[in-house]
């Protein structure tokens, strides 16, 4: 990615879908840690134009950290929101939160925030470095913010496919 070879390959990708098969790719990986996967709020026929197959990594790796970091028991609630010509996908866990000396190099490559329960859950720092820059490649926006009674929730914004006006 950063030395300017990597390429997108680009469709109209049915957002509800690919985020209901990222859920069902992913529950194996969220059972291992005993937390639910729930999609709370859809929003049939949004449309996007992105590479599926690394919007797919996007939400793999937001899901996988969400249910690494929710207590036992816990659940990852993901949502799909329409608003102005945009989308946003949320997924929201109940963990610990962000240490606010972390905030700012959250999307850092090789950043883990220095605790023994970070070291604990492993990875290598890179996978919401590289969740940024895919989601910027498809023209869109990445972030995150506390959530209401304890954790995180991860979101990314991506422009809604204009679908043609149909002739009357």
């Amino acid at each position: 990615i950063e030395s300017g070879k990597f390429t997108l390959q680009p469709e109209s990708v049915l957002l509800n879908e690919l985020v209901k098969d990222s859920m069902v790719l992913n529950r194996a990986f969220a059972d291992r840690f005993g937390v639910e996967l729930q999609l709370r709020d859809e929003a049939p026929d949004t449309t996007v134009n992105a590479d599926r197959k690394r919007l797919l990594q996007v939400m793999t790796n937001l899901i996988s950290n969400a249910a690494k970091f929710s207590p036992k028991g816990g659940r990852v609630d993901v949502g799909i929101a329409q608003s102005d010509g945009m989308v946003t996908v949320t997924v929201e866990d109940r963990g610990p939160g962000i240490p606010a000396e972390f905030r700012s190099r959250i999307f850092s490559r090789f950043a883990q925030a220095d605790s023994a329960y970070t070291r604990q859950k492993g990875g290598t720092g890179l996978g919401l470095a590289i969740c940024k820059r895919l989601i910027e490649l498809m023209d869109g926006s990445v972030g995150f913010r506390d959530r209401p009674g304890g954790g995180t929730v991860f979101f990314f914004e991506l422009p809604l496919l204009q679908q043609p006006a149909t002739a009357s």
